[in-house]
């Protein structure tokens, strides 16, 4: 996407949000929600483990050769890349760890799923926001599989399930031998048909509980295109706009709803 047109939608986004403090929420689910999740004060202290965790990555100067079947790199041109070069330009940021943290620990998940592993670290906050439930995380790449396995054992993190293989070919296996899943992180493969192709992956084992997370909704033309499907899917009640992230919530009883918000 070109940095004036995502300038644009950026700017556009930042009239229509609401307050970080939630003013002109008349929601009381979504007020909540900003409150307590989205911008909370709280200091939780997995906060240092989290900061700990992307530490190490961000210097691990090791060279791993990257398989990446999606989208592509829009940075690299070289598939042999330091890993601490993959998290700056490809992995969440601290901020957003922390959220994943929040959201995972408000959701209160028995079953996660994270499409896209890369180094671990979105694993690693999913996992230490819900530590009695169990993250499947699914991700092609061999040497990065590597690195998120060694991560995790280390911190002695031991609800991550790590699945070598393709999205096409492994999202369906898992989703066969789960009952329901209570919270999906796409963060795989940033192509609007692959993208969407996950969506209704996931969506058949999605209840009125489940939150889905997805990430870089304004990473490319067709990222976009298939976030504004997803949100006016039928069965989506609630959708939030955070501009570099949305959220998915399949509530019942609820009259469709979108939100732009921030977070802190």
């Amino acid at each position: 996407m070109g940095k004036i047109k995502l300038l644009i939608r950026y700017f556009l986004y930042r009239i229509r949000r609401k307050g970080l403090k939630g003013h002109g929420i008349h929601s009381p689910f979504v007020y909540e929600l900003n409150q307590r999740v989205l911008n909370s004060k709280k200091k939780y202290p997995e906060y240092l483990l989290i900061k700990n965790f992307r530490n190490k990555l961000a210097n691990n100067s090791q060279r791993i050769n990257v398989n990446d079947p999606g989208a592509g790199s829009v940075v690299f041109s070289s598939g042999n890349r330091k890993v601490k070069d993959i998290l700056n330009c490809a992995g969440s940021s601290p901020r957003m760890g922390k959220l994943l943290f929040r959201l995972a620990r408000n959701a209160n998940p028995e079953t996660i799923v994270e499409i896209g592993t890369s180094l671990g670290f979105g694993a690693f906050c999913l996992a230490a926001g819900a530590p009695g439930s169990l993250v499947y995380s699914i991700d092609a790449c061999a040497s990065q599989i590597k690195i998120a396995s060694d991560g995790l054992s280390k911190a002695g993190i031991g609800n991550v399930v790590l699945i070598e293989g393709s999205f096409r070919d492994e999202l369906p296996r898992l989703l066969n031998r789960l009952t329901k899943i209570d919270l999906v992180y796409f963060d795989g493969d940033h192509r609007k048909d692959a993208l969407l192709w996950q969506f209704n992956q996931c969506r058949k084992k999605a209840h009125p509980g489940t939150v889905f997370i997805v990430d870089d909704i304004n990473w490319s033309d067709g990222m976009n295109a298939a976030w504004m499907d997803i949100c006016q899917d039928p069965e989506v009640s609630l959708s939030v706009d955070m501009f570099y992230f949305g959220l998915i919530f399949f509530r019942k009883g609820m009259a469709k709803q979108h939100f732009n918000l921030g977070f802190s």
